[in-house]
């Protein structure tokens, strides 16, 4: 009980029940029971009362991030993010592998103004993998959505840097937040608490040898007195923390994050203060965070693979019958800057194509196409794609003598992939040749299989396109004399090149890819996620667009890139005894169709590079002794 005494002079005399202080300091030391007397006692500090509750109020505070956030702070939370942020505040090692849309970033972020609040003279550091998505995590989640909503909060902060070279946040009691980008440059920063957000993303060696010596221990003033200076359990451990969406496990330095979560798992069951934690999109769906529409619609968006590791958030292993690995294609998704082919609207009214590529010198563009002609067959999909072949070069200077250029052959550059449902050949036909226009292509790469050579027909005849209101010239074969007698105009442009494979063709076709994706000499489009970070947002027309279809419009690109990767490493293959080709085959409803457009495009610019060596003088070849 606590009792009050008013004096002769009108002051208040404050008498504390000794059961109640007995109470308050049951748990305390000596020096914190005397700890009141260090300070005058009219300040808050000086009153014993309010001091032993301040100590017990930190201690569960510190114990318990989640009940600081909803009680001190004032926030909203949802119960997987109470699990969330308490086993965040009581491990040392913090493990999250999560799907997207279950508002990872949002508790980092409470996560970082509860310690750093909670903790004085903390060091915080939020490392992502692009330099966006790290300052998101200050100028959207804590100075946009968090000081807007806890008026405590934001008198807690002293000061939000959020400029091109830095992004901080600075706390009155010393504490401060630090976004970095996880990159060589970051070296030189300090951390009591490392959060890692879609760690995946970050190179092991970065991980070794930039983030984790970051470490160091938080500067509490009474480990250097004699009283606590040997009390080993006062030493605060730095704390490491891993965020991050599922991705494939097929081992080396790529998939580390595998090895963090297997020894997190390992050491939560072993009672090391060290967690996992793991959750699919039923969160989101559970907690309301999305709606089910949302997410069928997401699902609509995503191919099977993709739509497993985002959201789904599996473990995945690559399958060993299959003949492209999940990395081989994912290591070459480095494209920012694709194609787009003109709107109907902007042909009509004379504007030029805004997302038009110039041509470099010597560059050579091809549509390659993989042709299907039976509608509404679930594996069947006419597949168009627009492919720039960049020329590479070597020069070598030699001392006192010419130099020499010894040519490359061709980057290749995947700049939009097209697809339409098979059936009709005349519309088939007319978006080739919109396309063939749009990209100031040189050449045609058709798959004549079947009735491919229908396609060719059309397009070897004056072609009327309604739509745009335009004519279209004759074109012709170029590489088969039978095909050119059957269909050849007078006058006709000889650009297109027919495809008729074979077994043996096709085994080509497939090891010939796959030396391109290993010497990493094509350029994919980058990931869909990429693309919304650091893409999209900078086209203003995607950004206002009223209806999902224009928003499709200039996803397209990567959407179909994910079909593509999820395609291509679904394929299985065998290879026969007698003849050591390779048969490269879908599995049950799978396609394989934009696998084959693209592939079709890569053979044809090997084929060119072939003729393109046959041109070139030989060189002196020397041979060099150490």
């Amino acid at each position: 009980m606590i009792s009050t005494t008013k004096t002769a002079k009108k002051q208040t005399v404050v008498t504390i029940d000794p059961r109640v202080m007995k109470k308050l300091y049951e748990h305390a030391d000596e020096k914190q029971k005397m700890l009141s007397q260090n300070f005058p006692s009219t300040t808050l500090l000086g009153d014993a009362n309010f001091l032993g509750h301040f100590l017990l109020w930190v201690t569960f505070w510190r114990r318990n991030l989640h009940r600081f956030a909803t009680d001190y702070l004032g926030l909203s939370l949802k119960l997987y993010q109470v699990i969330m942020l308490y086993l965040m505040g009581v491990n040392n090692t913090f493990v999250c592998i999560a799907s997207r849309a279950s508002a990872k970033s949002f508790v980092i972020a409470i996560y970082a103004c509860c310690k750093a609040i909670l903790y004085p003279q903390s060091s915080i550091v939020l490392c992502s993998g692009t330099k966006n998505q790290a300052k998101l995590l200050v100028s959207e989640k804590i100075e946009k959505e968090l000081c807007s909503w806890s008026p405590v909060l934001k008198r807690e902060i002293k000061k939000i840097i959020t400029n091109n070279n830095n992004v901080e946040v600075i706390f009155y009691n010393g504490s401060k937040i630090n976004v970095v980008v996880a990159s060589d440059a970051a070296r030189g920063y300090r951390a009591t608490d490392i959060v890692r957000e879609e760690c995946r993303q970050i190179p092991k060696w970065i991980d070794d040898s930039v983030l984790s010596p970051f470490k160091f221990i938080r500067p509490t003033p009474y480990l250097s007195t004699p009283f606590y200076s040997k009390v080993a359990e006062l030493q605060e451990d730095a704390t490491d923390i891993y965020i991050s969406s599922s991705y494939f496990d097929n081992g080396g330095e790529d998939t580390w994050m595998w090895e963090i979560v297997d020894m997190a798992f390992d050491d939560m069951l072993n009672g090391k203060p060290s967690c996992l934690l793991a959750f699919d999109e039923t969160v989101a769906l559970y907690f309301g965070i999305k709606k089910r529409e949302d997410l069928l619609k997401e699902k609509k968006k995503q191919d099977r693979l993709t739509w497993l590791l985002e959201f789904k958030n599996c473990r995945l292993k690559d399958n060993q019958s299959a003949y492209f690995s999940y990395k081989l294609l994912s290591q070459n998704q480095v494209n920012k800057h694709p194609f787009y082919p003109r709107t109907l609207i902007d042909f009509r009214m004379g504007k030029k194509n805004p997302y038009d590529i110039p041509k470099q010198k010597n560059e050579v563009r091809i549509i390659s196409c993989d042709i299907a002609f039976v509608t509404n067959k679930n594996n069947d999909n006419s597949i168009f794609t627009c492919m720039r072949g960049l020329p590479e070069a070597t020069t070598i200077h030699r001392e006192n003598q010419e130099s020499i250029t010894i040519d490359n052959g061709y980057r290749r550059v995947v700049s939009y992939i097209d697809s339409m449902q098979g059936g009709d050949v005349t519309k088939q036909a007319l978006r080739i040749r919109q396309l063939y226009e749009d990209f100031g292509a040189d050449f045609i790469v058709l798959d004549t299989r079947n009735g491919g050579i229908t396609i060719l027909s059309l397009l070897s005849k004056v072609m009327y396109d309604e739509e745009r209101g335009k004519e279209y010239s004759p074109l012709a074969c170029m590489n088969n004399d039978e095909y050119k007698a059957m269909t050849y105009v007078e006058g006709a442009k000889e650009c297109i090149y027919a495809v008729n494979a074979t077994q043996k063709l096709n085994s080509d076709i497939a090891q010939n890819f796959k030396g391109t994706l290993q010497a990493q000499r094509i350029d994919l489009p980058v990931t869909f996620e990429k693309a919304k970070e650091d893409i999209l947002p900078n086209i203003k027309e995607y950004l206002e667009a009223e209806d999902g279809e224009m928003q499709a419009f200039y996803e397209s690109p990567y959407l179909e890139t994910q079909a593509l990767i999820s395609e291509t490493t679904s394929l299985l293959y065998e290879r026969k005894e007698q003849t050591g080709v390779i048969v490269v085959h879908e599995q049950g409803k799978n396609r394989k169709d934009r696998y084959t457009s693209v592939s079709y495009g890569d053979m044809f610019f090997t084929q060119l590079e072939k003729d393109l060596m046959n041109n070139i003088q030989e060189y002196e070849v020397g041979v060099f002794v150490n």
